[in-house]
């Protein structure tokens, strides 16, 4: 698609928060919060002709690869919200696009995230063949204070916990939609961290896709203000998560 004429390189969504993408406290799903990142991105990606239909001319695809979030508060039921996205870096094969949350002017989240390139034919990473000169990067505009990174996944987990991949986890392309593995993984902690709201920051490191009745082991070690995650497949490490406490 050409490039929208109302096209900005910081693109500002405002988005109204309903009841289905809440939890028992009234506040946003964590899983719905990084799913809300990754549709504002795609209709910016959209709007700078760099959307999922522009790169598939060239068989490419963006895929997500790591995800951090800091949570100062999180927005409620009825809330509107400005979801704020730019990119930071783009070059190559990779892009790290960043993300905030705000309400009525105030910062409640930052993202950032670091994203692939991929070649959908050859299943690997592939240097972006669209033009994205008109793209402005920021990368002095930091919304987190710590900048996503790869996470340990040599720990040594203290419970595990068995799943198989169902019907209602895959997405369009048919793969476990990557908001599910956090949800896999929140669903093993005690709610009252949930309740509570003591989540302050969380990283993910997205390494395999999944598929329809994969069986899989979610590995936790939890210590007093730190819950790692991995999720194993055949051996195989396909997700890394990492949960801090307040």
């Amino acid at each position: 698609m050409p490039i929208a004429e109302d096209f900005k390189s910081i693109y500002t969504k405002n988005w109204e928060i309903y009841f289905s993408q809440c939890d028992p406290t009234g506040k946003m799903k964590l899983s719905e919060m990084a799913n809300l990142f990754q549709l504002t991105a795609s209709e910016h990606a959209i709007k700078g002709g760099l959307g999922f239909f522009d790169l598939q001319e060239f068989s490419q695809s963006w895929v997500m690869n790591r995800l951090r979030i800091e949570i100062d508060e999180l927005p409620s039921w009825t809330d509107f919200v400005d979801v704020k996205t730019w990119i930071e870096v783009l070059k190559g094969a990779k892009s790290i696009r960043d993300f905030t949350i705000e309400k009525n002017g105030k910062k409640l989240i930052g993202a950032s995230s670091l994203w692939a390139v991929f070649n959908t034919e050859k299943r690997r990473p592939d240097i972006l063949q669209l033009d994205s000169s008109h793209i402005e990067r920021f990368p002095d505009l930091k919304p987190t204070e710590i900048d996503n990174s790869i996470l340990d996944k040599d720990f040594e987990p203290t419970e595990v916990i068995q799943y198989q991949v169902q019907f209602s986890d895959l997405d369009i392309v048919k793969h476990a939609n990557n908001t599910k593995y956090l949800d896999w993984c929140l669903n093993t902690i005690d709610p009252e961290i949930i309740f509570k709201h003591r989540i302050k920051a969380i990283d993910m490191n997205f390494l395999k896709e999944l598929s329809l009745h994969d069986e899989i082991k979610i590995q936790k070690l939890e210590t007093e203000n730190l819950i790692q995650f991995k999720i194993v497949n055949e051996d195989k490490v396909n997700f890394v998560c990492r949960l801090e406490l307040r």
